[in-house]
């Protein structure tokens, strides 16, 4: 969403905006039973299908994004869902939409696949159609499931951008990770709350890898470990090529109880969850330990200062391309008068 255009062809929602719809949305889309049999209901719920039914999802989605295509997105997205009936990844990307008019899906529908986590939400079926009328099939779920953190998804579309010597970028070894710039934001794990154990995991049976602990730690496994898979590989990259200020993560891996949950979607819960990310903003720049899989600081920096520093460099980088972009239509101009 913060994306998408909105009429005047700007934002159709600023960073600062996105507080204010998780806290007004978050309860409707998933809504709380408070009742003595809620636990009871949540199970017979799980066997029998998603926990949500996912309307109230769908109608705020399509209401905000409307029309709004892939190809229109204000900037370069890359968004990364998966298919269950070709059992693959399937990733949106407006680097490749004008090569594959297939891709050029609804934002919307976009939004609802990626958002269909497994046992939460339901799949999402949508076609799509190009200008010699040809249609594709998806049948979507999130996205998450293949790349819960889609660093690395992103860094390869960049780099095949530039291999095919698109506009967007100078030419530059497609390779040459130390010209990346790379701002990984996490949404929180509950790591270092040692929620499981491996006593607890071998009674396990379906339901267990379901439900167990108010939550599904089937998806928790899988997703920390894609999460986890990725902030390695490219924080190993990065040492090695000295350049691993170019790599900023920001994650907070000590949350406890509903604070680490998927929907939880509480008042008091969603405003705990909003005074996290108000902490973390002061706490130090940290990078994962290799060995112990564990984020540590390593200097006196905070992610605030790291972010305004980053974004310094966005904006001196935009100058520049602009101005190389100036001198470039000049001088095509000088020579074809």
């Amino acid at each position: 969403m913060l994306a998408a255009p909105n009429k005047q062809n700007r934002p159709l929602f600023a960073a600062k905006d996105i507080n204010e719809f998780y806290l007004e949305n978050c309860p409707k889309i998933f809504p709380q039973d408070s009742s003595p049999f809620s636990s009871v209901a949540n199970l017979v719920n799980t066997l029998r299908g998603p926990k949500y039914y996912g309307n109230f999802l769908h109608s705020i989605v399509k209401e905000k994004l409307g029309d709004t295509r892939l190809h229109q997105t204000l900037t370069n997205i890359v968004i990364p869902t998966f298919d269950i009936k070709r059992l693959q990844p399937t990733i949106f990307s407006s680097y490749k939409v004008k090569n594959n008019p297939l891709t050029d899906a609804l934002l919307s529908d976009i939004c609802i696949g990626t958002s269909a986590a497994p046992t939460y939400l339901p799949a999402h079926y949508f076609e799509t159609k190009d200008p010699s009328g040809k249609v594709r099939e998806f049948n979507l779920i999130d996205g998450g499931v293949a790349a819960n953190n889609p660093t690395l998804v992103a860094i390869s579309e960049v780099s095949k951008a530039i291999n095919r010597e698109s506009p967007d970028f100078f030419r530059i070894n497609a390779m040459e990770y130390g010209r990346f710039l790379v701002l990984s934001l996490g949404t929180g794990t509950a790591k270092s709350e040692g929620k499981y154990d491996a006593d607890e995991a071998a009674k396990w049976g379906i339901l267990g890898w379901l439900t167990s602990d108010h939550s599904t730690p089937l998806v928790d496994v899988f997703t920390q470990a894609s999460g986890d898979m990725v902030d390695f590989h490219i924080s190993t990259v990065f040492q090695a090529l000295n350049s691993e200020e170019n790599y900023l993560r920001i994650q907070d891996d000590t949350l406890t109880g509903t604070l680490s949950s998927v929907d939880v979607a509480t008042k008091e819960n969603l405003e705990n969850l909003v005074k996290v990310g108000e902490e973390l903003l002061k706490k130090q720049v940290s990078r994962v330990n290799l060995a112990t899989g564990v984020f540590e600081p390593i200097n006196k920096m905070t992610n605030e200062e790291a972010l305004r520093k980053m974004a310094k460099l966005l904006s001196k980088e935009k100058h520049l391309r602009a101005a190389k972009s100036a001198v470039g239509n000049k001088i095509g101009r000088c020579s074809c008068t």
